[in-house]
């Protein structure tokens, strides 16, 4: 087995990877780190991007399952040390007492929906500067979000969907896949949205005298948006993205999935129960 670990990059999150390190090593002679741990650690480490073994194992939260998720080509195993971590499949903890179920690959893989936000390039010098500056968007795990710059000022879009034109103007707007529902779409307003479902949401943000609510939509579907006015900025799962001008189109799909190991069952609504309501 050849394994990539990667960590929240704070004293407890590389506290915890070296610890898994070391436990890993009993059992598995390839182990690798990400770069940016690996120069805390004094070593060389492995670009995740590059990475082409069997898993790689997140040690933070959700957030550094999502930063990695950008980036990786391979089945992801994210294990929660603080914070909700409601995407992450287990804890620290759990992974040490179930080491077995790793080491003997008797886990499950499932599919995670992401979608994939492509700007619409105008003309060819437009095309060859976005190429040069490597502005392809990250598939997006949780959400893409168009949101306004300026606090003052009001965001005029609009998006398409089957030849049918949605006008919106307030804050911004918001695109969650089924695991992002749970985040930033459930404090906007948006259902929550069990994962199995092959579906996607769109959450106006904060509208202006807006009669359009929150919609859940078949994830088959492709999104035009054009952003009409005012200052916007991307945000691809409050990770990546830019600034853009005015008149600017999008399309919004669905992408490949993320494959996520479970060590253990998981139920969503339980999951829900323990993490929010309980």
């Amino acid at each position: 087995m050849k394994v990539l670990i990667v960590a929240k990059q704070n004293k407890l999150g590389l506290k915890y990877a070296g610890k898994l390190e070391k436990r890993l090593k009993n059992f598995v002679d390839d182990i690798s780190i990400d770069p940016s741990s690996a120069r805390r650690f004094r070593r060389r480490g492995v670009s995740i991007r590059k990475f082409d073994g069997d898993i790689i194992i997140t040690v933070g939260g959700d957030g550094t399952l999502l930063w990695t998720a950008h980036q990786a080509n391979v089945p992801i195993l994210p294990v929660k040390i603080e914070g909700h971590g409601f995407l992450c499949t287990t804890t620290y903890q759990e992974l040490i007492d179930n080491l077995g179920v790793l080491i003997n690959h008797d886990y499950t893989v499932t599919e995670r929906m992401r979608l994939q936000c492509s700007k619409v390039r105008k003309g060819t010098i437009e095309k060859y500067i976005d190429r040069l500056r490597r502005r392809d968007y990250p598939p997006s795990l949780n959400e893409i979000v168009f949101a306004r710059k300026r606090p003052s000022k009001i965001l005029e879009m609009d998006f398409r969907i089957d030849d049918n034109v949605f006008e919106v103007k307030g804050d911004g707007l918001m695109f969650t896949t089924p695991s992002g529902s749970t985040a930033y779409s459930a404090s906007s307003g948006g259902s929550l949205i069990d994962p199995v479902l092959n579906v996607m949401g769109i959450i106006p943000l904060y509208p202006f005298f807006s009669k359009i609510k929150p919609m859940v939509i078949p994830d088959d579907k492709k999104i035009e948006v054009n952003v009409k006015s005012g200052d916007c900025c991307v945000i691809v799962d409050g990770h990546g993205g830019e600034y853009v001008k005015n008149d600017t189109q999008f399309i919004i799909e669905k992408s490949d999935p993320l494959k996520l190991i479970n060590i253990s069952k998981y139920n969503f609504y339980d999951k829900l129960q323990k993490e929010f309501l309980g």
